[in-house]
């Protein structure tokens, strides 16, 4: 009777056995794998903030030693920031400095220079004249008479507006003053008052030249001009326009270049603003000249000239 009983018993409870034995497994199986995933999410989470704190402390650093390295850069280059140049002379400016001082000085030997003067005008040609010397960029000096008229009037401002010297030539040209010096002061004035009218200048040139040149002139006449601020120039050069009818312009212009190769210092003589021929020759004269090195510069007060007439 009582092994009968148990046995009833232990069947009657199997389920519940293996009910439990089933859940115990299962608890064991999950317990293991839901520590080592919260372990790895652990570890992962510990890894990516130790990348972040990595890169925080790496762009950090990095732009530490970005401010750094600014001060180094002006350290390396202390002459763009430190350095004060001293403000640029006119010498500095100038690449022409140094002979435009030899010939203030008279110190002229081995220089090329050609002052390149024209006498009477202006004319109805002195634009075209004025055309041929912009195209080189050569400058000139205009020894100029008075011309009472609109394009006369036009061509002394266009003169002086593209920096040539508008010099002296007396305002009538007339040879018979030089027996009375003070009436050819006053003409020499007259024309001084009549540019400064012209062109609205308050001092003019003084470079002057006398009609003829300086020979023709009388003692009286050259002191008078030196003792008045003046400073005079003749020519070494003569174009050989100056004659009724002139060489043609091939010629005229080889007598220059031939003339001007004698000299450190030329002043040439023409009358291109009147003279078609000599007009032509200008660009062979220079085109010429300039090749060879010389160099064309307009005249001012303080250069020392070639003179026939020297006190």
């Amino acid at each position: 009777m009582r092994k009968k009983s148990t046995k009833k018993l232990r069947i009657k409870n199997l389920p519940r056995f293996l009910t439990f034995s089933v859940l115990s497994l299962t608890l064991l199986v999950m317990i293991p794998l839901s520590l080592f995933f919260l372990t790895s999410k652990i570890a992962t989470a510990f890894h990516s903030h130790k990348q972040v704190a990595q890169t925080s402390e790496t762009v950090n650093s990095s732009q530490a030693n970005g401010s750094k390295s600014e001060p180094a850069k002006v350290n390396n280059y202390p002459s763009t920031i430190t350095k004060t140049d001293p403000p640029a002379s006119d010498t500095d400016d100038d690449p022409l400095a140094d002979i435009k001082s030899r010939l203030r000085s008279g110190d002229t030997a081995g220089i090329k220079v050609v002052f390149l003067t024209f006498d009477d005008g202006p004319s109805a040609n002195t634009g075209a004249l004025l055309d041929i010397l912009y195209d080189y960029d050569v400058k000139a000096t205009f020894f100029t008479t008075r011309h009472d008229n609109e394009n006369a009037a036009a061509m002394y401002r266009r003169i002086i507006d593209e920096g040539h010297t508008l010099a002296n030539h007396t305002s009538s040209h007339d040879y018979s003053l030089y027996d009375n010096p003070e009436a050819f002061f006053a003409d020499v004035d007259a024309l001084d008052q009549f540019h400064k009218t012209i062109t609205g200048q308050t001092e003019t040139s003084h470079v002057f030249r006398f009609p003829g040149g300086s020979t023709n002139s009388s003692e009286a006449c050259v002191k008078g001009i030196v003792s008045r601020g003046w400073n005079y120039s003749d020519w070494n050069v003569s174009s050989g326009d100056g004659c009724a009818e002139p060489p043609p312009s091939d010629v005229i212009a080889q007598t220059i270049i031939e003339g001007c190769r004698k000299y450190d210092v030329s002043v040439v003589l023409s009358h291109a603003e009147l003279k078609e021929s000599s007009r032509k020759a200008m660009p062979i004269v220079i085109e010429t000249l300039q090749a060879e090195g010389y160099v064309f510069l307009p005249m001012e007060k303080d250069y020392h000239y070639p003179r026939h007439f020297e006190l």
